[in-house]
């Protein structure tokens, strides 16, 4: 269950709005809303008339662009341009003629859309399998009609070296210089960011902006480079979760605890049981498809415990 957003500039558009609207309860901003407002909405509505208003703003899977009645002829035209200008898939709708589709939409938000979820995944060490893990969670998202947004942040091409099977909701992006930039521009309602395990600044910056960064890594092979990438995510104040490539991994066990994060399943990473050409496919059963699935399922939930 969720409360559409309205954001708006002045009260005049919240009376209309609300109006149109009849039964249904809604959020209100006059001004800009915070981030955290912005984010957790399942909908927003926000004021043609003022394009500042979302400036800046992370793009929302569910954004609707709302004409109050007196901006009508050229006005309105010139408004849904530059709407359509910065964000070529947001609709525009004019009352009082949009106010049926508007009422649709808040009610189909009330019903239990999901808020966006931002996963990262980074390597402990070379062939960790991050990558793999970050394809397989963009591959099940969008087999389940999630709009998906796959950010290669890492720069060398690896999301395409494992991307097997296409997906019509999948969107792969390969941003390394300014990730973040990527991840706020494109509407999705999933968005993984495979990362890089250097961390520089680009990297932290949208690492500190994902719900959970997920470190995978056999620690008790690559000790020091798996203790050095985890250090890095704590100091610069990383939600972040380890997941081992080995069940018994009692070096991972010691950085879960030395660092206080939550140990996660292990990354069936196999290549019988997963790929033979190098590449993810979707199939029925799979081991790593299915781990992707529960970190997908569980994914609002575990970064609630791991921000604890």
């Amino acid at each position: 269950m969720g409360k559409a957003l309205v954001v708006a500039w002045g009260h005049e558009f919240v009376d209309e709005v609300v109006d149109a609207l009849g039964d249904a309860e809604v959020d209100v901003v006059v001004g800009k809303p915070t981030v955290a407002q912005w984010r957790r909405a399942p909908l927003v509505l926000i004021d043609a008339r003022v394009l500042t208003l979302a400036a800046g703003m992370p793009a929302h899977p569910r954004m609707v662009v709302v004409a109050p009645e007196k901006l009508d002829g050229d006005r309105l035209v010139a408004a849904a341009r530059g709407w359509q200008a910065e964000y070529p898939d947001v609709p525009v709708y004019h009352l009082p003629t949009g106010a049926q589709a508007v009422r649709q939409l808040v009610a189909e938000a009330a019903n239990g859309q999901a808020a966006e979820v931002r996963i990262g995944v980074v390597g402990g060490h070379g062939g960790a399998g991050a990558t793999t893990l970050a394809v397989a969670l963009g591959l099940v998202a969008a087999e389940e009609g999630r709009r998906t947004l796959l950010v290669d942040a890492a720069g060398r091409a690896g999301v395409d070296d494992r991307l097997g099977t296409p997906a019509d909701e999948l969107r792969v992006v390969d941003e390394s210089f300014q990730p973040l930039r990527a991840v706020e521009r494109h509407a999705a309602e999933v968005k993984v960011v495979d990362l890089d395990r250097a961390l520089d600044a680009g990297q932290v910056e949208v690492a500190r902006q994902c719900d959970m960064v997920l470190l995978v890594a056999n620690a008790g092979r690559n000790p020091m480079a798996s203790r050095r990438v985890a250090a890095k995510l704590s100091e610069q104040g990383v939600r972040w979760a380890l997941v081992p490539t080995w069940m018994h991994d009692t070096v991972a066990q010691e950085i879960a605890r030395e660092f206080a994060v939550r140990l996660l399943d292990e990354v069936p990473l196999e290549p019988p049981s997963i790929f033979s050409d190098g590449r993810v496919h979707l199939l029925d059963r799979c081991p790593l498809l299915d781990l992707a699935r529960d970190l997908l399922r569980s994914a609002p939930y575990a970064a609630a415990r791991v921000a604890a």
